[in-house]
């Protein structure tokens, strides 16, 4: 599947989360995409503050689940993208996602996993105009596999996105 696909079905009814062994072609201009390094989300804690930076949560941002996952839902309507657009949907990229939450507990996963579908359902479901909300774990060929089986036990299925550019 390609980077545009995986978008598209992610913004419907698709799995909200993929896997990228290789490099992606451009993300489309109406969303805001950011960037995280899994090397620095070992912990659930360092989950929190590392997307926090990068979504650039409020000061008052409690550092829970809770917490977490009222801040996911309301990211800015206004937050605009890399061209200046106002954005129509939200892209975590994680680099070196084999290294996600790997000192954290096979439970804080399957919360961050259903997290994930809780999300793109309020942004398609719940949110005027409805926006996109997807989640591109990055890694290497050879741990394809490994992330999609953690993934699938955890309870959400990656697809595996492959732009056929290479690009």
């Amino acid at each position: 599947m390609t980077t545009a696909a995986f978008l598209r079905h992610a913004g419907r009814s698709g799995a909200p989360v993929a896997v990228a062994p290789a490099p992606l072609s451009l993300f489309p201009a109406e969303l805001a995409v950011r960037r995280v390094d899994a090397a620095d989300t070992a912990t659930l804690d360092d989950l929190f503050r590392t997307v926090a930076a990068a979504w650039d949560f409020p000061e008052y941002f409690g550092a829970g689940k809770d917490a977490f996952d009222d801040c996911m839902r309301d990211l800015p309507p206004r937050l605009r993208t890399a061209t200046g657009a106002p954005a129509r949907g939200y892209v975590t990229v994680i680099e070196r996602a084999v290294e996600l939450l790997s000192s954290a507990s096979d439970e804080d996963l399957a919360w961050l996993a259903t997290s994930l579908v809780f999300y793109r359902d309020h942004y398609r479901d719940e949110v005027q105009p409805p926006r996109g909300f997807a989640v591109v774990l990055r890694c290497t060929e050879a741990e394809v596999e490994e992330l999609r089986d953690r993934w699938a036990a955890a309870g959400v299925t990656p697809v595996v996105v492959r732009d056929r550019t290479g690009a």
